[in-house]
C-alpha cells in the first residue's frame, strides 16, 4: 500500500462545513503521482511534494486565516509611525 494517513500532535484545521481534515501521504515519487494531500468528506487538495504546500492550498480553499501571534502581556507596544518624506 502506498498511501497512509499521518497523525499530527495538533489537528489540521477543519473545512468550512466543519469536516475533520486528514493528512494523506502517497509514498510514490512526486513525478509518479505521489505526494502529500489534505482531504475531508467533501474536498481534497492536489498532491504536493511537501505538506506545507498542501496545507497552504487547504487554507486557501476553505478561507482559513491563521491568527497573528499576540505579544506577551508584559510587553508594551507603542504606536510609532515612520515619517517618510520631506516636511513642508
Amino acid at each position: 500500500m502506498t498511501q497512509r494517513q499521518i497523525s499530527h500532535d495538533e489537528p489540521l484545521p477543519a473545512c468550512r462545513r466543519g469536516h475533520a481534515a486528514r493528512h494523506i501521504h502517497d509514498a510514490r515519487r512526486h513525478d509518479a503521482g505521489g505526494g502529500h494531500l489534505v482531504e475531508c468528506a467533501c474536498s481534497q487538495t492536489r498532491k504536493h511534494a511537501e505538506l506545507d504546500g498542501a496545507l497552504a492550498e487547504w487554507k486557501r480553499m476553505h478561507q482559513i486565516r491563521t491568527p497573528r501571534p499576540r505579544p506577551p502581556a508584559n510587553v508594551v507596544q507603542l504606536g510609532l509611525r515612520l515619517g517618510i518624506g520631506a516636511r513642508r
